[in-house]
Parts: C-alpha cells; structure tokens; sequence
C-alpha cells in the first residue's frame, strides 16, 4: 500500500478508532498515544497490509494489540491482586441522576470499567463501533463464535452491575 492510499484510509478511521481507544483506556492522553502508536505501526508495516482484509479491522487490530500489550505489561509490574476490579462506591442516585441521559452515559463508563477486558473490547466493538461478528474475532484473534459469545456475556455481566450500580 502506498503512503498516500494509507493515509486516505486513516483519515476515514481516526475518529471512531480513537473514540474507541479513548473508551477502553479511559484517558485522553493514553488514547491519544494508543492512537499514534497504532498508526505509526501501521505505516510501517503497510506493505502487509493484505487487501482482502478490511482496513479498519487491520488498523484496530493493532491498536488492541498495542494497548493489549502495555496492559500485560503494567498488570506484571504492579501487584494484581490489589488490581481486583469492584464496582465504584457511589452516593444513592437521585430520580434526575436516574433518569438523566448524561448521568446514564457515567453509569455506563463506570460499568465499563468494571467489565473484564475480554468482554469489555468485543462489546465495545460491536455495539460502539458497529463491527461484525466476525470482523470482532479476526481484530482480537479468536472465533467468529467466540466473539459472539463475549458479546452475548457482556451484555449479561453489564445488565448485572448496572442493576448492582443503581441498587
């Protein structure tokens, strides 16, 4: 691929790929390196870059792949058990927090972040992003089942804390 088609291509995919970026990490800054780091990789390797394969499941393919990595990485450096995600602690909503759309996106950011991570990406790609079953299993490495299975326990687990949040 030349320089000018993969960056026509990027410019097509920035904007959600970092939206997507900037939901599973939950910082601005770490998105924003995620991003540069997916697409620098990108560039360089776009020769392999096989034209049967979508670009935007290629490209975010890496991207998970980067912040998969980093995430192994500092899970290994910091004590994981002191890492064991809980539901955050939380005052009894209010009717408007309830029924507020914007406390409703906060509620589910928080439940997102509680989620594990292997359900957590298959159901943000899916739902957020628009992606396929199978585009899912080919970005994360597993079974076009195997990714409708994750999304399919996402929706459980997360229907399960969002009732545990809002008890």
């Amino acid at each position: 691929m030349k320089s000018e088609e993969f960056q026509r291509k990027y410019q097509k995919v920035s904007d959600r790929l970092f939206a997507f970026l900037l939901r599973i990490t939950g910082d601005l800054e770490e998105a924003r390196e995620l991003l540069q780091e997916a697409v620098l990789r990108g560039y360089r390797g776009r020769h392999t870059f096989r034209q049967e394969a979508d670009f935007s499941t290629w490209l975010y393919r890496i991207a998970i792949n980067i912040w998969k990595n980093q995430h192994i990485k500092s899970a290994r450096e910091q004590d994981y058990l002191k890492q064991v995600r809980t539901v955050p602690e939380r005052n009894t909503p209010t009717p408007e927090e309830i029924f507020g759309r914007r406390e409703m996106g906060q509620e589910l950011d928080r439940a997102l972040e509680v989620l594990e991570e292997k359900y957590r990406i298959p159901l943000l790609l899916k739902h957020m992003e628009g992606f396929s079953y199978r585009e899912i299993g080919k970005m994360l490495g597993i079974e076009e089942n195997a990714a409708r299975v994750r999304v399919y326990r996402a929706r459980h687990a997360m229907r399960a804390i969002l009732e545990e949040v809002s008890a």
